[in-house]
């Protein structure tokens, strides 16, 4: 156990429940303009979702939550909070995306754009044509709206609309938004292989459960771009932790870990600090933020007399995301060989790999199967081997690689994770991958399984495995995400704030939600917005110019 010693503060101008990333890149941007910040972890490490374990051998790595990331020296929040100087360094493949053929082969593509048309080419001169054209357009949008909007405070979805139809830009854009993300993808490309490549890089950033409800087509526009830039973090995603730990020591901020806030002490109906389990205060001099999604923040840590009965009802009625991870991370010899290719060829050297979903019908497929809360039959695989690009992930001359597969969410699944099911279904994932990979069983030196109940006993704030906080249908984004009453990171109760991927625009590992919940905490207090943060509004308006 540890204890405090005199010198560790016991008031803050400014409390953050949870040391997520989020929370971490709030509380940079906070300190850095002049609070005083003090980040309460309830678990032994930081990070939250930035969570590198030894589960297989020793010396052998494995990134359990976040294994890409789509950061780079020129990301705003690297840039800002210098997190270079803090160690923070990003390795970016040449071979981004690889969908493998159960008969051999495969579809890759690459950092180069160019490269990639031409290798769509081989199957669909049609598809390589509309891939050109559409990535530039794509490209445009993201650049000038997507991006820009998802690091601003969000407006009702309503206004946001119309003020996209007041240029053409924004109304090339609400084209693309409106319909489903199915059916965009199978609108534009004809080939199953280029359509399932570009629906598994919507899939991978939580929405599997609502690829074909309209109002998704947005994430089609932000993904396919996107698709050529995954990077990872050298040393495992937890080292994106300790560098924005580092960043937040360097300017005066300090971080308690093995710290379980029991309540958010309100007086006068202000938020003035909390209390833990082993009933220590820290009081805040100005707010609280959590990073914790808003059920667990407002239903679990704040005093019904204290919220609007119609909100906590519809906070215990919140939409979880539907799908969840299921991981068998391995030590293996060397990495393995897809059918009919050798160890050169560029299919075994993707970042992302994803056998089983050659089509889109395999990946509808699924989709249905985690709205009716079956476990997957055969079904497809994310599957990553850091230690390609990354070789300090495992002991010289060793391989570190993971599987993922999408599965139902629930109460009814977590218990299924406490017995039989759980070795039963990670032998299924591991004769899937070798359907695809034949040499497979014969690299492996060792196994782990991590369930989405390992993942909520780890990360309690992940509920039932959940860590994107919340669902991506449309009726939980923009505004709405996670209430209308709380979707600008202020709550009803003065001077408590959320954080958090249940908040705009997400889960993932972009930090954006802790920086525009800094930019809301910082306007509210007066701190100097050092960073230069925009709105929403003036984004808009540069395209009518």
């Amino acid at each position: 156990m540890v204890y405090l010693g005199s010198a560790f503060p016991k008031e803050a101008d400014g409390l953050f429940i949870g040391a997520g990333h989020n929370a971490l890149v709030a509380a940079n941007y906070l300190a850095r303009a002049g609070a005083r910040v003090i980040v309460v972890e309830e678990q032994a490490q930081i990070g939250g979702g930035l969570c590198t374990e030894e589960i297989t051998l020793p010396l052998f790595l494995h990134n359990l939550h976040v294994f890409f990331v789509r950061w780079s020296p020129d990301y705003r929040i690297w840039r800002d909070l210098e997190l270079e100087r803090y160690g923070l360094e990003i390795l970016t493949p040449e071979v981004q995306n690889a969908i493998p053929f159960r008969e051999g082969g495969g579809l890759v593509t690459f950092r180069s754009v160019e490269r990639s048309i031409e290798e769509i080419r081989r199957l669909s001169p049609r598809d390589a044509e509309t891939y050109l054209h559409i990535h530039r357009e794509f490209s445009e949008l993201t650049a000038r709206i997507l991006n820009p909007l998802r690091f601003a405070p969000p407006l009702h979805e309503e206004e946001l609309a119309e003020r996209l139809e007041r240029s053409p830009m924004g109304r090339r854009f609400l084209r693309w938004w409106r319909p489903a993300a199915l059916d965009l993808v199978r609108e534009l490309f004809e080939h199953e292989a280029v359509r399932a490549l570009v629906l598994n890089n919507v899939a991978v950033r939580g929405y599997l459960p609502v690829l074909d409800v309209p109002g998704t087509g947005y994430i089609v526009v932000q993904a396919l771009p996107g698709s050529h830039t995954g990077s990872l973090v050298r040393g495992g995603s937890a080292a994106a932790a300790r560098a924005l730990a580092a960043s937040l020591y360097a300017h005066g901020g300090r971080i308690l870990t093995r710290a379980r806030v029991e309540r958010i002490l309100i007086e006068g109906g202000r938020a003035v600090g909390v209390e833990l389990a082993n009933g220590w205060r820290i009081r805040a001099r100005q707010f609280v933020c959590s990073s914790l999604p808003a059920p667990l923040t407002l239903g679990r840590l704040v005093e019904p007399a204290h919220l609007d009965p119609s909100l906590r009802e519809a906070l215990a009625r919140y939409r979880w995301n539907e799908e969840v991870l299921f991981g068998v991370h391995l030590a293996l010899t060397s990495p393995p060989c897809y059918r009919g290719t050798d160890p050169a060829h560029p299919l075994n050297h993707a970042l992302n790999h994803f056998p089983g979903y050659e089509t889109s019908m395999a990946i509808e497929e699924c989709m249905h199967w985690i709205r009716e809360g079956k476990l997957p039959e055969g079904g497809g695989l994310h599957v990553g081997i850091p230690t390609q690009w990354d070789p300090s992930q495992a002991p010289a001359g060793y391989t570190t690689a993971f599987a993922w597969q999408f599965v139902p969410s629930g109460a009814e699944m977590q218990e299924r994770w406490a017995g039989p099911e759980r070795l039963q279904h990670a032998h299924r994932v591991l004769d899937r991958w070798t359907d695809y990979a034949p040499d497979l069983p014969g690299k492996i030196l060792a196994f782990g399984v991590h369930t989405p109940l390992d993942t909520e006993q780890l990360i309690p704030s992940m509920v039932w495995g959940d860590r994107h906080h919340g669902s991506y249908h449309p009726s939980n984004f923009w505004s709405s995400r996670p209430h209308r009453a709380l979707g600008r990171y202020r709550t009803p109760i003065e001077g408590l704030y959320l954080c958090g991927s249940g908040t705009f625009p997400g889960g993932s590992f972009t930090g954006q939600p802790g920086h525009n919940a800094a930019m809301i905490i910082a306007m509210d207090f007066g701190y100097p917005l050092w960073w230069r943060p925009r709105r929403a509004e003036e984004i808009l308006a540069e395209l009518e110019e």
